[in-house]
């Protein structure tokens, strides 16, 4: 495993290299940590490949199939195809999940004993609305938060949908009302490239922008939580204009369609 890793400050885009130690303070600083060139082109490899054969049967109808083709779209924008590659038993991303170097940055900033119980890569094509604002969790209280483990197999471009996070907002309690993907003050987009892994804390307001390409778009979302936190705590998702149960079963059918919308 390597002591080291580059990170890239969203804010003027410097990478430096950083140990356990400065990841961790800036991970509790801004809530946000880019990790460039995470994964070799060699690693992406056969990853790319089980994301090819799962998702190009159906890329065409990708969003006919998306979660918010039926959700209630005056309250929730959402336009991705969830996938579960663990709950899959798909090898290859099985073993992603066990990376040594993603296992020793999640200690960095989670500490010992974190859970890492899933998976869920989201895939999205031309013409759909993005993700909206959102947390991941509700921030009030003291009921913990959410890791997002996000890689990148392919460059994202600004046009094919940035994913947009406020430095330091996990600290600032809910997210304000406001529009699904009206600008905040101090917001970064970013456009990660090929191997990029970014560390996202649940609580940090962020969106991602819609694809306006015909080019697909994909990400690789290895939730973790810290030691003594539920995965429950990510059932309530917390947008700016309202809140949804993701873990209700009475929920009626559009609302069930609603709820499927991935968070980040």
């Amino acid at each position: 495993m390597k002591t080291t890793h580059r990170i890239q400050n969203i804010v003027t885009n410097e990478t430096i290299h950083a140990d356990g130690r400065q990841i961790a303070a800036e991970f509790e600083q801004t809530g946000c940590i880019v990790l460039p060139g995470f994964l070799s082109r060699e690693e992406l490899a056969p990853v790319c490949s089980e994301l090819d054969a799962f998702y190009r049967p159906i890329e065409a109808k990708a969003l006919e199939l998306s979660a918010g083709h039926k959700a209630d779209t005056a309250k929730f924008a959402c336009d991705v195809v969830p996938w579960d590659p663990i709950k899959d038993k798909n090898d290859v991303l099985t073993r992603l999940q066990r990376h040594p170097d993603l296992l020793q940055v999640t200690e960095w900033v989670l500490g010992k004993g974190y859970t890492a119980p899933g998976s869920l890569v989201m895939f999205s094509v031309g013409g759909g609305r993005g993700q909206a604002w959102h947390q991941d969790c509700p921030s009030e209280g003291d009921v913990g938060f959410n890791l997002n483990r996000l890689f990148y197999t392919e460059d994202v471009s600004l046009e094919e949908g940035a994913i947009v996070v406020v430095p330091g907002s996990h600290k600032w309690g809910r997210i304000p009302p406001g529009g699904h993907q009206d600008p905040m003050e101090g917001e970064v987009a970013l456009t990660p490239r090929a191997g990029t892994l970014v560390l996202l804390h649940g609580h940090v307001f962020h969106r991602v922008t819609p694809n306006l390409t015909p080019k697909r778009r994909i990400s690789v979302n290895y939730r973790a939580f810290p030691s003594g936190v539920s995965e429950s705590v990510t059932c309530i998702g917390v947008y700016r204009n309202g809140t949804v149960n993701f873990c209700d079963k009475t929920l009626q059918k559009d609302e069930a369609d609603a709820a499927m919308a991935p968070r980040m």
